[in-house]
Order: structure tokens, then C-alpha cells, then sequence
């Protein structure tokens, strides 16, 4: 392989920071509602339908009709289990209660009666009538989906990897076979926490590969293994546009995965981090103390005991896998 300076590497990728807007990450945006104010789309008409069956509950309890009550309550119940109904008006005040959509799904029809009926009575006192009086619209449909549209990244960035190796020649090999991914020449790559794990699992037992970094995170996949003529390398990729919380975590892990190295000088490490959190590393500002230098510190200090692994960004990588070809 050709040499190839992992602390230049890195400065070359700080040198070339990520675009405020990633056409990679640019979701589809896909309408769940109608263009046209005389065509409903079926979960328009569900939606209609659930506001009325809360309309009928409301109405039979004031009127003490059992019958109603529970005809309106199953209604309500078969609704909520429909496709992409939980960015209604009704399902997004769930949080309210503390009541979660997914956990709901999961338990048994009795139990499910018995809390929706606790949320139905909630909504109504504390939103039906205020939304109702200021008009009820489809457009909230579309708006909670699009709120949630920072869900869809993490395939993604599988997709750009994927797109940035298919473009420089590489086969996806995810449905090989162990025997024909070693004995066969070329440049390859393998998913390697999705439709290749298995495919990974065996080439770190034949490569004699330790792969700590997975132990000490739960035995954790990375994303991708990519081979290019005798060399392996192991990539953990993370798109990021800002800190706190749970992207600390994120950021450490990272950073910590060049931190590992095998006997084998052939196998890489490389972290691959996108998203504006990237450019924090380039920006003077953050780099008098604190967080952001120290993260910058530990990157530095692995690159250099691990000569051999790489930390880079979108043009960082690029870069990488143009110098190997």
C-alpha cells in the first residue's frame, strides 16, 4: 500500500471542512398529505376519522352512552395502529403523559384498551376543544413528519460510504462468501453492521483480527470493512452537527476506535466523521480549552500511537481512498 501520512491525512481534512449543507443527508421529503385540497390521501381520511371518534367519545360520555364510549374507543384503538398515524395531532400529545408510541404497539390489546382510554379523556380536556376552535388542518400530518426527519440519517450515511466506494471502484460484497472474498483480487467492501456482519464476524477470525474496540462497546459492529489488495481496513463512521448529551458519547467513540491497533500492520482503523461538528476541530475559537481541545488532543495522540489508523472527514476519506488507488 501506498504510504500514507495519517496526521497529514487529518490536517488535510481540517484543511477541508464539511459543507453547511450535505447533498448526502438532504432527506426526500416525501408528502404524506395530498397536493391537491380535493384528493385525501387514505391517511388523511384516517386521521378525519380518528377526530371524529374523539368527537364521539366526548359527546357519549357527556350523555353517560356506554354503548358509544366503547364503539368509539375501538375505533380510536384500530386507528392508531395505522401506517404513519403517529404524526397526528393526537398521537404527538402522547409525550404528555409519558405514554411512548412504540412501547404502546408492543403490549397486550387489553392493556392497549385500557390506556387509550386514559389518553382519550386527557386530550380532550387538555387539547381537543383549543384545537378544534382554532380548525383542525392536514398540515400537521406533514409537519411531524418532517420534524422527524433527522431519524432517517443513520442510513444515510451508510448510503454516502457506499456511494463514495462505488464511485472509486469498489464491489459491495456483503452476499460473498468468505473463501471467494480472500482468494478473489480487486477492491471490495462489506457493510459490515448490516447485510455483511456475518460475512465480518468470519473475516476477523481468519485474519486473526482482536477487534477490541467491540468488547469494550458492547460488541458493537462497525460500519464497514473495505479490502484493498492485502490491506483491511475497519471503518466507524458518525455524522454529527453538534455536541452534548448523547453526541459526546458519540464523538468518544470515535476517537477511541484509532485508539486500537492489531499486531498486523495490513489492518486499519479508520474513523470517519461528518457534519459540521467536524469543523469545531478547524475553528480557533473552540480551541483555547475545554471539550473541544481535549477531543482534539486525544485524536492527535491516537493518530500518533497508531500510525497505521486514520481519522478523517468527507474529503479526508475521499482523499484516502484516492491515494489507494
Amino acid at each position: 500500500m501506498k504510504t500514507i501520512d495519517n496526521i497529514k491525512l487529518f490536517e488535510f481534512s481540517l484543511n477541508n471542512p464539511e459543507p453547511i449543507i450535505d447533498e448526502f443527508y438532504l432527506k426526500n421529503g416525501n408528502l404524506i398529505i395530498s397536493n391537491n385540497l380535493k384528493i385525501q390521501t387514505d391517511l388523511m381520511k384516517k386521521n378525519f376519522d380518528l377526530l371524529e371518534s374523539i368527537s364521539a367519545y366526548n359527546f357519549a360520555k357527556k350523555n353517560k352512552n356506554q354503548a358509544t364510549l366503547k364503539k368509539a374507543l375501538e375505533k380510536i384503538l384500530e386507528i392508531v395502529k395505522s401506517k404513519n398515524i403517529n404524526y397526528s395531532e393526537f398521537v404527538s400529545f402522547w409525550p404528555v403523559v409519558d405514554i411512548s408510541y412504540s412501547l404502546f404497539c408492543k403490549i397486550e390489546p387489553e392493556d392497549q384498551f385500557k390506556i387509550i382510554k386514559n389518553i382519550v379523556e386527557k386530550y380532550i380536556e387538555l387539547r381537543h376543544d383549543i384545537y378544534s376552535s382554532y380548525g383542525y388542518t392536514p398540515t400537521t400530518l406533514q409537519v411531524g413528519k418532517d420534524a422527524k426527519a433527522h431519524k432517517e440519517s443513520d442510513n444515510l450515511g451508510i448510503y454516502k460510504v457506499s456511494k463514495i466506494l462505488d464511485k472509486a471502484g469498489y464491489k459491495k460484497a456483503n452476499a460473498e462468501t468468505l473463501e471467494n472474498f480472500i482468494s478473489q483480487s480487486g477492491k471490495k467492501y462489506i457493510e459490515a453492521d448490516k447485510k455483511g456482519k456475518k460475512l465480518f464476524k468470519n473475516l476477523l477470525c481468519y485474519y486473526k483480527i482482536k477487534f477490541s474496540w467491540s468488547k469494550k462497546k458492547e460488541q458493537k459492529m462497525p460500519d464497514f470493512l473495505i479490502k484493498n489488495g492485502d490491506d483491511i481496513f475497519i471503518v466507524e463512521h458518525k455524522h454529527m452537527k453538534e455536541g452534548g448529551g448523547g453526541q459526546d458519547k458519540q464523538i468518544n467513540e470515535v476517537i477511541s476506535f484509532i485508539g486500537f491497533s492489531e499486531n498486523n500492520s495490513k489492518i486499519h482503523y479508520i474513523s470517519f466523521l461528518d457534519g459540521l461538528y467536524f469543523n469545531l476541530f478547524a475553528n480557533k475559537k473552540y480551541l483555547k480549552k475545554g471539550k473541544i481541545l481535549n477531543q482534539l488532543k486525544n485524536i492527535k495522540q491516537n493518530l500518533r500511537k497508531n500510525r497505521q489508523n486514520y481519522f478523517v472527514n468527507t474529503k479526508g476519506f475521499k482523499e484516502l481512498i484516492n491515494v489507494l488507488n
